[in-house]
């Protein structure tokens, strides 16, 4: 769990200074779990830490064949990027055809019409704003990462968002080729951990410990 130490409003909620900590750390952990799955796809693939130099290397013929993943840090260094418009990851396929996919990646697919109409907005004016400085065809997704149903997908997004821009956790992982069941075997892994620890913290809180132990009396 991500560290955290300022209890807020939980302490008065639970009138208990220890409690509203782990419960602040446990709401930290839930926000920073999509950065945390990034990472987890990064450190599986080709990641490009200078967009510029690398679009000028597949302009000139100097790059080779290849999948490569650029994420949002790197993507708003760039000179052709579109201001106050970040997608968080994109991929740049090398071969024959190159093509460039501008990708929104969200762990689930419940979001409000606002949110939605706005992501889709986003998506579309990166894409023609930022493929018309680059030598590769361009197309833009959301990806719902622990979602595969597509119609499920849809509904979730208002469908706004129809099934040509969408894409499943699976089938974001086959386009950068690295194996989906083994990101989610290691959250899952990651969650028990979780579960272990935020167990052990309650107990260790001496009022929260003796009303579990009376309850299980």
């Amino acid at each position: 769990m991500q560290p955290k130490t300022t209890s807020g409003g939980y302490e008065r909620v639970f009138n208990n200074q220890q409690l509203g900590e782990l419960i602040t750390k446990i709401q930290a952990t839930v926000i920073s779990n999509g950065t945390e799955l990034e990472r987890i796809i990064l450190a599986r693939s080709n990641v490009i830490d200078d967009v510029d130099a690398f679009i000028d290397d597949v302009t000139y013929g100097r790059q080779s064949e290849g999948i490569f993943v650029a994420p949002k840090k790197y993507v708003k260094k760039s000179w052709r990027t579109v201001p106050n418009i970040e997608p968080d990851i994109l991929i740049f396929i090398v071969e024959r055809n190159r093509i460039c996919k501008i990708i929104e990646l969200k762990e689930g697919c419940m979001f409000d019409t606002k949110k939605v109409k706005g992501e889709k907005e986003n998506l579309e004016t990166f894409t023609e704003k930022f493929g018309s400085k680059i030598p590769f065809v361009t197309e833009w997704y959301i990806c719902c990462f622990n979602e595969n149903n597509k119609a499920i997908i849809m509904e979730g997004l208002k469908n706004e968002f129809d099934k040509t821009h969408i894409l499943t956790g699976r089938e974001f992982c086959e386009i950068l080729n690295i194996d989906y069941d083994s990101i989610i075997e290691q959250r899952k892994n990651d969650g028990i951990e979780n579960l272990h620890y935020f167990i052990s913290e309650m107990l260790s809180i001496e009022n929260v410990a003796d009303i579990i132990k009376k309850r299980l009396a």
